[in-house]
C-alpha cells in the first residue's frame, strides 16, 4: 500500500479544508495521514508564538512515520511544506495545490513589521467576518506573528525546490484571491525533477472546498495511482 501525507494550509481546518480529498484517496487504496499543523484546528489564539520550524518539524515527523512508498501532498502553506519534505527526501510523488510562495496582497509581507504594532490580523467589517466564518472552518483572524513565520518560511523554500527530483503535481486555482498565478508558477518552474506538470483550475484558493473539489480530488487521486499503485 502507497501512503501519502497531506497538509493543509495557513489557518486551515486541518481536516475539513481538504474537502473530499482525503476520502477520495483512501477510496483508490491509499494510506493517508493527515497531521494538524502547531497552533491549528483549536482557535487563533493559539498561534501565537508558533514557529514556521515547528510546523515543519511536525509534518517531518508525520512524513516519517509512514512506511515506504511515500508521496505528500499540500494546499497552500502545505505546499510549501510538501516541497520542503520533497527536497529532503526521495519523496515518490509531490503534489501541491495553489503552494503560498507569495501574497497577492503585498501588505503581508510588512508582517514580520507590523506584528509589533498590530499584533491582530481582523476583517476590517465585522459583517464581512461573519460572513468568512459562516462559510469557511478557516480562523476568520490570526495573529500578525504567524503571518510574519509564514513569510520567514517562504523565503527559504525557493532553494530547495531545485533539489525536488521525484514527479510534481502544482495545481492553479485561477480565481485565487490570496496567492498570485505568478507565484505558483515560479514554485513549479523552481522544482528540479524533468517529470512535472501544471494544470489550472477555474477555482478559488481553498480548492477542495468549492464546486470542483470533487474533480480536483478525482484528478490528484489519478495522477497519483499511475505513479504510486
Amino acid at each position: 500500500m502507497s501512503n501519502i501525507l497531506v497538509l493543509h494550509g495557513f489557518t486551515s481546518h486541518p481536516i475539513l479544508t481538504m474537502g473530499p480529498l482525503p476520502e477520495t484517496l483512501r477510496k483508490a487504496g491509499f494510506n493517508v495521514a493527515q497531521p494538524t499543523l502547531p497552533g491549528h484546528g483549536t482557535q487563533p489564539e493559539d498561534l501565537r508564538g508558533v514557529r514556521w520550524l515547528d510546523w515543519l518539524q511536525t509534518a517531518r515527523e508525520a512524513y516519517l512515520a509512514l512506511p515506504e512508498p511515500r508521496a505528500v501532498v499540500g494546499l497552500s502553506m502545505g505546499g510549501l511544506l510538501a516541497g520542503w519534505l520533497a527536497a529532503e527526501h526521495k519523496t515518490t510523488a509531490l503534489v501541491a495545490l495553489a503552494p503560498a510562495l507569495g501574497f497577492k496582497n503585498r501588505l503581508a509581507y510588512l508582517a514580520p513589521l507590523l506584528q509589533y504594532i498590530k499584533p491582530w490580523a481582523y476583517s476590517t467589517d465585522p459583517a464581512e467576518e461573519a460572513r468568512r466564518r459562516a462559510k469557511s472552518p478557516n480562523y476568520p483572524n490570526f495573529p500578525t506573528s504567524a503571518l510574519a513565520q509564514l513569510v520567514a518560511l517562504q523565503q527559504r523554500v525557493p532553494e530547495l525546490l531545485p533539489r525536488v527530483k521525484a514527479p510534481a503535481l502544482v495545481l492553479e486555482a485561477a480565481h485565487d484571491d490570496s496567492v498570485p498565478k505568478a507565484a505558483v508558477q515560479r514554485y513549479f518552474d523552481l522544482i528540479g525533477g524533468p517529470h512535472k506538470e501544471y494544470r489550472v483550475y477555474p477555482s478559488q484558493h481553498d480548492m477542495l472546498l468549492d464546486p470542483l473539489a470533487q474533480q480536483i480530488s478525482h484528478d490528484i487521486t489519478t495522477w497519483l495511482q499511475e505513479r504510486l499503485l
